[in-house]
């Protein structure tokens, strides 16, 4: 006698789905870091671009960016800009002598510098941002607004994960 037919057991089907979801996400990760550092790239280029013909590379806009923001420690920039203290204090020499930054002693500790833009930095800056605006919305263009809204979601979590 033959025994009656079981229904078929779903777990695996389930897990052949999460499965294949685990490789599809690990496929995306890869495809996501190949592609990063020619982006990463093709933005520096763009930012050179963008600010040389105003002065002063990048970093320095970020730097004065940085400032703007609140940060304004030399020590701190240092640590932000992932770089030595000797290199931060050639890039603040060279935006003091420039007149977009200034230092001013703490007055809580007379020892600490703390850094502020001056009117002309005020200035300067919002020129590079607007310029760098029309930079991104040119390039931006390209993306529809779904894809728009996913890349400015993905953007705030990758920089509220360093933040924390």
């Amino acid at each position: 006698m033959m025994e009656p037919m079981k229904p078929a057991d779903p777990a695996p089907l389930e897990t052949d789905t999460a499965h294949e979801a685990a490789l599809t996400r690990a496929a995306a990760i890869a495809e996501l870091s190949t592609l990063t550092l020619p982006l990463m790239w093709s933005l520096r280029q763009e930012a050179m671009r963008v600010f040389e013909p105003l002065g002063l590379r990048p970093t320095r806009v970020l730097l004065l960016e940085l400032v703007a923001r609140g940060i304004d420690s030399p020590g701190t920039l240092a640590e932000v800009l992932d770089a030595v203290p000797p290199a931060i204090t050639a890039m603040l020499n060279e935006l003091v002598g420039k007149g977009v930054l200034a230092r001013e002693t703490d007055h809580e500790d007379r020892r600490r510098t703390r850094l502020l833009l001056t009117p002309d930095g005020d200035a300067f800056l919002a020129i590079a941002r607007e310029r760098w605006s029309d930079a991104s919305r040119a390039r931006l263009a390209r993306l529809g607004n779904d894809d728009l809204d996913a890349v400015l979601r993905a953007f705030r979590t990758l920089l509220s994960e360093e933040a924390a």
